[in-house]
């Protein structure tokens, strides 16, 4: 899972840029990435799977509305389970020139000022507020720059009002600054990625950026306030629970092919994890589908 450093072209003349995704064209394997200028706002309809946002991995379902800073690494994934055809990604970014200090310190618009220091943890916008948010944003087709300019200000006052959203990233969590370090923790994450459904020991991915097992542990944890066997283990149920919602693949085979060697010890993580077992989670899943 690469951090990519993704190149906005933004501009002091262009100040926020708005992409849409539906159907075909959504890509939900897009690499660990982050922004050095940009805020993203990204509106996630009709779609589920994995959620990673610095350090903090979640599940996500249905309507997901996430406020992120620059330099915060981020990545969407449906570890290649196909997700339904109607489902829908609005994407805005903008720089935080967008509004001037002067106009942040006013008192009117104390939430937004509040949003965006806040964002440095990644923010994930709750109800009712995430409704009043999607409900604006399905009004966007075909709006001006000037009108889309008042929907990102609305939507940031939500996010910095008062118990509106839930910060993502421990407050420990610091993104590395340090170029080298940086591409060392690339190759770590990318390697992780591309075989974590797999039996996968500390030694072997250690390997890889050559250090012992003792150093890289501690160098993983300090990066990513996780042990590697944690990381692994969310990366494993994430792949799970999209099986389990994307396929009709018994407990057994999720189980495999998500990197877990004994069902018996799969069924104990995913209970613990998600508060219920892999049946009565396909079953939720499925009456929601319904609704």
């Amino acid at each position: 899972m690469k951090i990519i450093r993704e190149h906005i072209t933004l501009t002091e003349t262009e100040l926020f840029v708005v992409s849409v995704f539906e159907g075909a064209e959504i890509d939900l394997s897009y690499p660990f990435h982050q922004h050095e200028r940009a805020y993203e706002l990204t509106f996630t309809l009709g779609l589920t799977g994995t959620r990673m946002v610095g350090d903090n991995t979640s599940q996500f379902s249905g309507e997901d509305v996430v406020l992120i800073a620059p330099g915060i690494p981020h990545s969407w994934q449906d570890h290649g389970i196909q997700n339904a055809d109607n489902g829908k990604i609005v994407v805005i970014q903008f720089l935080n020139t967008m509004v001037s200090e002067a106009i942040l310190k006013s008192s009117g618009l104390g939430n937004v000022n509040q949003a965006l220091k806040s964002a440095s943890y990644g923010l994930e916008l709750k109800d009712p507020e995430k409704k009043k948010a999607l409900g604006w944003m399905a009004e966007l087709d075909h709006k001006s720059a000037f009108d889309i300019f008042i929907f990102i200000l609305k939507v940031l006052d939500l996010f910095g009002s008062n118990d509106a959203s839930e910060k993502l990233c421990s407050h420990g969590y610091v993104p590395s600054v340090n170029k080298n370090s940086s591409r060392r923790m690339e190759v770590v994450l990318q390697y992780i990625q591309a075989n974590y459904s797999r039996k996968l020991l500390v030694t072997e991915v250690a390997e890889k950026v050559y250090m012992s097992p003792s150093a890289f542990s501690h160098y993983f944890k300090k990066h990513t306030l996780k042990s590697f066997a944690n990381y692994l283990m969310e990366m494993r149920l994430g792949k799970a629970a999209q099986l389990l919602q994307h396929t009709e693949l018994s407990v057994s085979e999720v189980s495999l092919q998500s990197g877990f060697q004994n069902v018996s010890h799969f069924n104990r993580c995913f209970n613990k994890y998600y508060q219920t077992t892999p049946l009565k989670f396909r079953k939720r899943s499925f009456q929601h589908t319904l609704v």
